[in-house]
């Protein structure tokens, strides 16, 4: 059993900064790469994890949803809930100017995940897809979900599976190959530098402050194992605890 759980365990990552060309280039195409990945196969799951989180927020549809990490507003193309209050948070204003041509009228904020600028206890439920693995102090970003979360609320996550062997086999397949072939830069470095945390990482600092209720792989729903897939969605709820308020304004 021992061998058994160090093999399932990321393999610690040896991130090296990339070099200014490659970093230059990628702040000048990340913005397209985003939209590229929800074309072709990389797409269709990560629609799927798109749709499972959707399934999981039914309940909170009328409530006030809070979205950490918007991008350019692909849960809203691929929901099929409404979120008649929901809030879309993002620190990129040009993801925001994106999803603000998408869909007009939305209320958009941009935004520290480390300091939401909402009240303590004033949000039904937070939706976070594929955006956990880009936050450096993730720890302090969950707290602060957390303040803002009412008990009963939810945490519904979307993370790829970064640091699994589907995943990571798939991305040399996939992003990997057109970046590379299309621009010239060190794919790898640049991806390990982004995505800061795998979800080895993702889950144990979730598991500090929510309880995770249910549980869903993608796209092999019926294997469930990490790293003979490329998506988990995980639907949490806040541990018990008094969260700090912190004044807002």
């Amino acid at each position: 059993m021992r061998f058994l759980s160090s093999l399932m365990r990321p393999k610690p990552r040896e991130r090296k900064k990339p070099t200014e060309r490659d970093w230059a280039i990628w702040q000048r195409i990340n913005e397209d790469l985003v939209d590229w990945l929800y074309q072709g196969v990389t797409g269709r799951f990560q629609i799927a994890g798109h749709r499972q989180v959707d399934r999981w927020a039914a309940p909170h549809a009328e409530k006030t949803v809070l979205e950490v990490g918007c991008g350019h507003g692909h849960h809203l193309s691929f929901a099929r809930h409404a979120y008649r209050l929901y809030i879309g948070l993002d620190i990129e204003s040009k993801f925001l100017k994106t999803f603000q041509s998408r869909f007009a009228g939305r209320l958009l904020v941009q935004g520290d995940a480390y300091a939401l600028p909402f009240a303590s206890r004033s949000i039904d439920c937070v939706l976070s897809v594929y955006h956990f693995e880009h936050v450096r102090r993730l720890s302090d970003s969950l707290q602060e979900i957390h303040r803002v979360l009412k008990p009963e609320g939810e945490l519904l996550v979307g993370i790829p599976l970064e640091g699994g062997w589907l995943y990571r086999f798939g991305r040399r397949l996939t992003s990997q190959r057109y970046m590379e072939k299309k621009f010239g830069i060190d794919y790898h470095a640049v991806v390990l530098w982004e995505h800061w945390n795998d979800f080895a990482e993702i889950e144990k600092r979730l598991e500090e402050k929510f309880r995770i209720w249910e549980r869903r792989y993608l796209p092999f729903h019926f294997f469930p194992f990490p790293h003979g897939n490329v998506i988990q969605c995980l639907r949490l709820r806040p541990k018990p605890g008094s969260p700090s308020p912190r004044r807002i304004g």
